[in-house]
């Protein structure tokens, strides 16, 4: 791998003649179909064009390596083994800044969770507050689209350009949501700036990774924003792609796998993800 973060993995990524005893996925030919599990088990059953797992994972870019990591088990175990699957990691009164590359659907998913939490704070009888969003975006345009995506969510949106100190706000005991500009992972100033603005908000850090994006280039992703304290990550767009390795190999990096967003509705199709989901979605192939 191109990448400067090594995949989170348990066993050795190629371990076929140190683990004798443990069949692996890689040791099936190519042309022969996996047995499809019982269903008593919860596992998932392979298309009806009969494609074994690899092939499957290879058609999704999945790297050979981390393919080789994930098999000696059930495709849903291999993806738990080699990825955490875990909630949302926020809580009331502690700024969460979404973060991305430009075009990822950063500025969707943060409205996607806005909406959720806007919801249950009408539906408290007014025990919850409802939620505010920091826009921490300067881009030209960029505060009138996301306003625009949030017309008719109970929400708060403030301008915080450049990021904003909690303590100035009333965010006391209330979810605070915070969208940070559009960035490119290999320019030093962007990262630079992208991590001011989450020290000045005192916010925790989740990325935003699209799937369908390049398997290698998402893994950079999540290697720097790793390196720069990001904890957990939701995969965008899932519904415009047929190839989801990005998702994969990005959390596959150590970062929590969160939500899945499905639709491009800010009401719907967003759901937390877990390996059987996720083993699911990768067994659906186009046609």
């Amino acid at each position: 791998m191109s990448s400067f973060f090594t995949y989170k993995t348990h066993y050795p990524l190629s371990y076929t003649a140190e683990t004798p005893n443990r069949p692996t996925i890689s040791t099936l030919p190519p042309t022969q179909p996996a047995t499809p599990p019982q269903a008593s088990t919860g596992e998932v059953a392979l298309p009806a064009n009969a494609l074994s797992i690899p092939d499957i994972l290879a058609w999704h870019s999945i790297p050979q390596d981390l393919i080789n990591a994930m098999s000696g088990s059930s495709l849903a175990a291999g993806l738990e083994r080699m990825i955490d699957f875990a909630p949302f990691p926020i809580r009331p009164g502690v700024p969460m800044a979404l973060g991305g590359a430009s075009g990822s659907g950063k500025s969707l998913t943060l409205a996607k969770l806005a909406a959720r939490y806007a919801r249950q704070a009408r539906q408290s009888g007014g025990r919850i507050r409802r939620p505010l969003v920091l826009a921490c975006d300067s881009t030209p345009g960029s505060y009138i689209k996301l306003a625009s995506i949030l017309r008719g969510c109970d929400i708060d949106l403030m301008k915080a350009y450049g990021g904003m100190n909690p303590h100035l706000i009333d965010g006391h005991d209330r979810i605070i949501l915070v969208d940070l500009p559009g960035l490119c992972v290999y320019s030093p100033t962007a990262m630079t700036e992208m991590k001011e603005v989450v020290e000045r908000t005192q916010a925790s850090l989740s990325l935003v990774i699209p799937a369908g994006m390049d398997p290698e280039e998402s893994t950079d992703i999540a290697a720097a924003f790793h390196q720069c304290g990001a904890k957990s990550m939701i995969a965008s767009r899932m519904e415009q792609s047929g190839r989801i390795g990005s998702v994969i190999t990005a959390a596959a990096c150590g970062l929590a796998l969160t939500y899945g967003s499905y639709s491009g509705s800010i009401n719907e199709g967003f759901t937390q993800l877990t390996p059987t989901i996720l083993a699911r979605r990768l067994l659906v192939l186009p046609g």
